[in-house]
């Protein structure tokens, strides 16, 4: 079964669009242009939106740009726009398709967020606590020490995990911000929908980050609890010093922790938001240092810390703003390879065209000089600028690991600083190496090793035609192989065949010649296909071939008439073989002649019953012999094991409900001469007919000629 399921697809993939008008390649171009201005419609404004609903259309108009696309492309349009929009509006598609996915999932949170309010919620609770601090400060009330703890602590929990979620969303978002961008195709009216893509990601992004930023201006710091400045500086006033600047000392190791934990493995990441997050601690850092600052009284870890702190902190400030702008650079490398790949797959896309058109040879070898050059210069031109940009962003990265500072808690940040740094370095480093070695061939223009072939075989016309004639003799032989699958002995002829025999042999007597020939239509619908499939494959090897057969050269004009008059030969052949056996389905007289003589076998066994087709509650028995006090009832099947197992239910089942009529005295005139001093005097056989076809030979043809 695997074997038949890969020939069949093998087989499909070789079926060709028939020629199309101009008119409909016309409509179908317009209507993927229409769609796709429908997309850019639905995308403008979206930031205004009160739902993601108008992404989800635009998708929806997506779904339908494919299926323009898919039905361009089996018109095989020849010329611009038509031929550009089949080649390469599938890649646009797929990836439009993940960007505005990605769109989607930020304004989803956008509405999320804007519907939650934290941070008017924030701005209300904070306005509340420190009306609440404030009364027990300005009474000098002791108790306040442990009542506003136990306040800001209840109030901190309260938004601390709402507000975390909210930091883990805007990671989310950053990263979807970068995917979202990622779309920037700009042929025909993709430049408009890609320009209304970015402006609805930046003007997300930027309600976003003013939410973000409004935000964190009150619960970041309401979600500290008691360690919130406000809180700290209210139980400074009635508290002790000491104890404040253990508190500040115990935070500051915190947010060192919490800055080397963020820059662990950001050096791998795509967006900012870990650096960013690496930068917000930066600032909590220099506000606690001021904070330790006014309460570090005569404390000598404290003047240490508040004399020298402070300015290593700016240093290490610097170092991560260095980080912050070469991260968008780091990964801008990792396409250069395969956009060679993709420029070259063009280049010798166009040398195969050119060396299959003996009349276009001399246009040829100007046309691919002409591309492999420009191709050579703009993939060095890309280097080039790879190289320089390279050089840039590692002598930015060498110096934000001039960061030293090792004190406590800092080595941790300084090493995991250095880490991210030199991860970026490596993955740029690495990725230039690979499109270097990736676009290699391509830089060498006319000298790229199978341009320079291509180009020798067009300058030689002998060698040209040669080069076809090889290449459609060795097409020939791979025709040849393929369609003995559909050969009598051929596994796909076999396995067709079993289909059928199945049908016949495998399966019970009800209704068995609509099935049989249901079958025999259904098997001949496969194999036709494959076999025209197989004539359009011939056919334009044919076409090959006659593109070269005008050659001056004796010998080569020798082998294309050879190959043509066997490729025709065999194209008659193969379309003659349509009307030999199971390709003719329920015409095929072998399958009718089995069908016939199966029901005269049956006939011929119910002759000389005393009764036939004799009814009995719950059905018929196919015959009945009567002899005064002795009886036999006999069922008729095929020889097939459906029919085998079928008799023998059916036997059984027929003498339960004799003798049950025989019981109940019920039993009609007939079967009451099978009474016999009160007993029921009946026999139960069941005879066999030979129905199916012995072997495949009895349904199919056994042999066709073969190909030369």
């Amino acid at each position: 079964m695997k074997m038949k399921n890969r020939l069949t697809l093998g087989m499909l993939a070789l079926l060709v669009a028939a020629p199309a008008s101009a008119d409909e390649i016309d409509d179908r171009v317009r209507a993927i242009d229409d769609n796709l201005s429908r997309i850019k419609d639905k995308l403008d404004g979206i930031v205004s939106d009160s739902s993601s609903s108008d992404i989800d259309s635009a998708l929806d108009y997506l779904n339908t740009v494919k299926s323009e696309v898919d039905r361009l492309k089996s018109l095989d349009p020849q010329s611009d726009p038509g031929k550009s929009m089949v080649y390469y509006y599938p890649d646009y598609i797929s990836k439009f398709r993940e960007s505005a996915q990605y769109l989607k999932r930020m304004k989803d949170a956008q509405v999320k967020a804007d519907e939650s309010r934290l941070h008017e919620r924030c701005l209300e609770a904070d306005k509340n606590l420190k009306s609440f601090m404030q009364n027990f400060i300005e009474k000098k009330d002791p108790n306040g020490v442990s009542k506003i703890s136990d306040e800001a602590e209840k109030v901190g929990r309260q938004y601390s995990d709402e507000y975390k979620r909210l930091q883990e969303v805007h990671s989310d978002m950053d990263r979807a911000r970068g995917y979202a961008r990622y779309f920037s195709e700009s042929h025909g009216r993709w430049s408009d929908v890609k320009g209304e893509l970015h402006d609805g990601v930046s003007d997300i992004w930027d309600r976003w980050t003013r939410r973000m930023e409004e935000t964190k201006s009150k619960c970041q710091e309401l979600a500290k609890g008691r360690d919130a400045d406000a809180v700290k500086d209210a139980l400074a006033k009635l508290g002790d010093n000491n104890r404040v600047r253990k508190e500040l000392t115990e935070k500051l190791n915190q947010l060192l922790d919490q800055t080397a934990s963020y820059l662990s493995g950001a050096g791998a990441r795509t967006g900012t938001s870990e650096i960013d997050y690496a930068l917000g601690y930066n600032n909590e850092i220099a506000s606690q240092l001021e904070q330790l600052r006014n309460a570090r009284g005569e404390d000598d870890v404290a003047k240490r810390m508040t004399d020298v702190w402070p300015d290593k902190n700016k240093e290490f400030r610097r170092s991560l703003e260095l980080l912050k702008q070469v991260k968008p650079q780091q990964f801008s490398f990792d396409a250069l390879s395969t956009t060679c790949k993709a420029s070259e797959d063009q280049l010798m896309g166009t040398a195969k065209n050119y060396l299959g058109n003996l009349d276009e040879a001399d246009t040829g070898i100007k046309v691919l000089t002409e591309q492999a050059e420009k191709a050579a210069n703009e993939t060095r031109q890309q280097l080039d600028a790879a190289e320089k940009r390279l050089g840039e962003q590692d002598r930015l990265l060498e110096d934000s690991k001039r960061f030293s500072f090792d004190d406590g808690r800092w080595r941790t940040v300084r090493d995991r600083l250095h880490e991210t740094a030199t991860a970026m370095q490596r993955h740029m480093k690495t990725k230039l190496d690979e499109s270097k070695a990736a676009c290699g061939k391509l830089t060498q223009g006319v000298n790229h090793p199978d341009v320079a072939s291509a180009l020798k075989t067009l300058r030689d016309r002998d060698l040209l035609v040669k080069t076809t004639l090889e290449r459609v003799a060795k097409d020939y032989e791979d025709w040849k192989k393929e369609r003995r699958g559909l050969k009598p002995g051929g596994r796909f002829r076999q396995e067709s065949a079993d289909k059928l025999l199945q049908a016949f042999c495998d399966q019970d007597e009800f209704q068995i010649a609509d099935r049989v020939q249901r079958v025999a239509d259904e098997v001949a619908s496969v194999m036709g296909n494959l076999q025209r499939q197989y004539l359009d494959r011939i056919k334009r090897m044919v076409a090959e071939v006659e593109k070269v057969e005008s050659t001056k050269n004796p010998a080569l004009k020798a082998e294309a008439n050879r190959q043509k008059r066997n490729m025709n030969a065999a194209y008659k052949r193969l379309e003659d073989a349509g009307n030999l056996g199971i390709l003719r389905g329920r015409n095929n007289p072998k399958i009718n002649m089995y069908l016939e003589n199966g029901n005269k076998k049956h006939l011929a066994l119910q002759t000389g019953c005393t009764a036939m087709e004799y009814e009995i509650p719950g059905g018929r028995i196919d015959c009945v012999n009567v002899s005064d006090g002795s009886c036999e009832v006999i069922e008729i099947k095929p020889n097939s094991p459906s029919g085998r197992s079928a008799g023998e239910k059916q036997i059984a089942d027929r003498k339960s409900v004799l003798e049950d009529l025989h019981r109940n005295n019920q039993l009609k005139a007939l079967l009451q001469r099978c009474v016999k001093d009160g007993n029921l005097n009946i026999r139960y056989q069941v005879k066999y007919y030979e129905y199916c076809p012995v072997g495949i030979d009895n349904i199919d043809v056994l042999t066709e000629d073969a190909d030369e």
